[in-house]
């Protein structure tokens, strides 16, 4: 298990379960550990996106070499098309 969910709240039982009015000990101890679940997961997702980020900066660099590639090859196709003037 990952620490996201070695944190979350599937290891405190429901407020149902418990039968009593949960203390403020209790409550704060969920919170706590919903806090850092949050923290967790909010710094995994910062990451992912700053990778995201790279990966599309890169496709986006090798997209527009490809396409600079494929418009030199139809100038060239059109220059070799066209009748020698002599």
């Amino acid at each position: 298990m990952n620490a996201v969910t070695t944190l979350s709240e599937r290891e405190m039982p429901p407020f149902a379960i418990l039968r009593v009015r949960p203390s403020d000990d209790i409550r704060s101890i969920r919170l706590a550990r919903e806090n850092a679940s949050l923290t967790l997961d909010n710094t995994r997702l910062r990451v992912e996106y700053e990778q995201l980020l790279s990966s599309t900066e890169i496709w986006i660099r090798l997209y527009e070499a490809a396409l600079a590639r494929a418009n030199a090859a139809v100038a060239e196709c059109s220059r070799l098309q066209q009748p020698a003037h002599e």
